[in-house]
């Protein structure tokens, strides 16, 4: 037998819920409840994208796939990663932010085996219903409070972005903790609970500082497309003029510098992240041993149960080309430009058509325009 904390095979990564981590009665649940919430998310996002903002939208998608591929070290032998809750909905607001959200976990878990496909809807609603609602509450509050003190605008984007993201990681953790309370297999001991926040405020922190990090650098380029800073202060106050939308070449520039961020941090920066235990994995694992002849997890511990991942042989599983050392780059690079493509057919798929115009009101626009 061997400590459980460097057993790699749970499944559990980061923030992700492997199958069987939950019972499946619960994952069905929650794959309905993320269904709906999504597809609100959705139908609200119509009004929110349009031509011009789908390729800048389908960026922002690509390079949260990107930074979710990085693991950081954030305590001795634990590593965690972004997850992008606050970021995607600061940048693109609420509804489209989830949606980008989902579409990099569906990326993840049918192409790379990151997260299971059981699980799926579990981690829909921790890490994109929970943690953007959390942190998009948080940033509008907080920027009303820094609007009303007078705060500059570039100190209160960074200190709502810090926050933002901070709280986004705790509330998606909260998320996980309900989620395992109504379907665990095993019940734990409360120290458990709070050495799974414990894990996470580190993590948590790291989040706030790359979430303001991305959120200053756009705001430097077009602060016009910062979705959060678009919205009134006061939504009840029918005098607000709307923002102008984002000038054409800052939005250009601001794809460029996306784009080009994305594919660095995938091809360069992720090939040296980090390869411990994620801070949920050491969390889940906690109480439990390995088998070293069957490799199973034995004791008593939240990923008991936890089983392999069913796409776990494909060709980009564990984000490797054929589990082949040193193409970690290569297979995030991959996933990073298939994210984009993806999110720009959805993204434009959810553009509301114009309204066609019949003959009928053809000839009247002829006829009051003869007049």
């Amino acid at each position: 037998m061997v400590d459980s904390s460097g057993f790699a095979g749970t499944d559990v990564l980061a923030l992700h819920m492997g199958d069987g981590l939950i019972a499946d009665r619960a994952s069905a649940w929650f794959f309905v409840i993320a269904v709906i919430g999504v597809s609100i998310a959705a139908w609200y996002a119509r009004s929110d994208l349009n031509k011009r903002s789908v390729p800048t939208a389908a960026a922002v998608c690509a390079l949260l796939f990107a930074l979710q591929v990085v693991d950081v070290p954030v305590l001795p032998d634990v590593s965690g990663h972004v997850v992008g809750g606050a970021l995607a909905a600061i940048l693109l607001g609420p509804f489209v932010g989830a949606v980008a959200l989902t579409i990099v976990l569906v990326v993840q878990a049918f192409v790379f085996a990151d997260g299971g496909l059981s699980a799926l809807g579990a981690n829909v609603t921790n890490m994109v219903l929970v943690a953007i609602a959390a942190g998009f509450l948080t940033a509008t509050a907080l920027r009303a409070l820094c609007e009303h003190r007078g705060v500059r605008r570039f100190v209160m984007l960074g200190l709502v972005s810090f926050v933002g993201g901070f709280v986004s990681v705790l509330a998606a953790v909260t998320g996980f903790v309900v989620e395992y309370a109504l379907g665990g297999t095993f019940a734990v001991p409360v120290s458990n609970i709070g050495f799974l926040y414990a894990t996470h405020v580190p993590v948590g922190l790291v989040e706030g500082v790359v979430t303001a990090a991305v959120v200053l650098a756009v705001a430097r380029v077009s602060p016009e497309s910062v979705q959060l800073t678009r919205l009134p202060v006061n939504p009840l106050d029918a005098t607000t003029s709307p923002p102008p939308p984002p000038r054409p070449r800052a939005q250009g520039t601001l794809f460029i510098g996306l784009a080009f961020t994305s594919l660095v941090v995938a091809g360069i920066v992720a090939p040296l992240a980090v390869d411990t235990p994620g801070a949920l994995e050491v969390a889940t694992t906690r109480g439990c041993e390995i088998d070293s002849l069957a490799e199973d997890l034995m004791g008593d511990c939240m990923a008991r149960d936890v089983e392999e991942h069913r796409l776990a042989d494909s060709a980009l599983a564990d984000y490797t080309i054929d589990d082949r050392p040193g193409s970690t780059g290569v297979a995030a690079v991959l996933g990073t430009l298939g994210t984009f493509v993806l999110a720009s057919v959805c993204f434009r798929a959810l553009v509301p058509r114009p309204a066609k115009t019949t003959a009928e009101q053809r000839t009247q626009q002829r006829s009051s325009s003869a007049g």
